[in-house]
């Protein structure tokens, strides 16, 4: 009786090594997902920044009355600042990439849409020109019934 009572209560090297092997199934599911939905919010934000590029320089152009065979109004940070809540030309992308702005418009009086160098690949989600490989504003861009990206040669881009 003595002996039962003097006996430590303890795990075995095998329980130990079960609950590991579950805590590494669980960890080897779940990091892939969270890093991929990091992406995808990433790539989201990268665009929701360049929609909100796209919209300042529509409200420049609006203000400074561009038309057809117009001059070309030059980029101003400051200016398209002016119209930015929150955030502004300057800030990197969320993804990682650098964006390039452009003009106001070009000769034909269409506000030049700005883009991101950031991959498709690596940005994950939000709307992404895969021709290009390029994070674009979603109005740049026309999708055909198989879900296919076409550039809209409406548009011009920023180079």
């Amino acid at each position: 009786m003595s002996n039962l009572m003097n006996r430590k209560r303890g795990f075995t090297l095998v329980e130990i090594m079960i609950v590991l092997a579950i805590i590494g199934l669980i960890v080897s599911i779940a990091v892939p997902a969270f890093l991929k939905n990091r992406r995808d919010a990433q790539g989201s934000a990268c665009n929701g920044q360049l929609d909100s590029i796209f919209s300042a320089k529509e409200q420049v152009a609006f203000k400074k009355n561009v038309r057809i065979n117009g001059p070309v109004i030059p980029f101003n940070a400051d200016e398209i600042n002016s119209y930015l809540r929150g955030t502004s030309v300057d800030d990197p992308c969320p993804g990682g990439g650098a964006y390039t702005i452009g003009d106001i418009n070009d000769a034909n009086g269409q506000v030049i849409i700005p883009i991101c160098d950031q991959s498709g690949e690596d940005g994950g989600g939000g709307v992404t020109f895969e021709q290009q490989g390029l994070h674009i504003h979603r109005r740049s861009y026309t999708q055909d019934g198989n879900g296919d990206y076409a550039q809209n040669t409406n548009y011009t881009f920023a180079s």
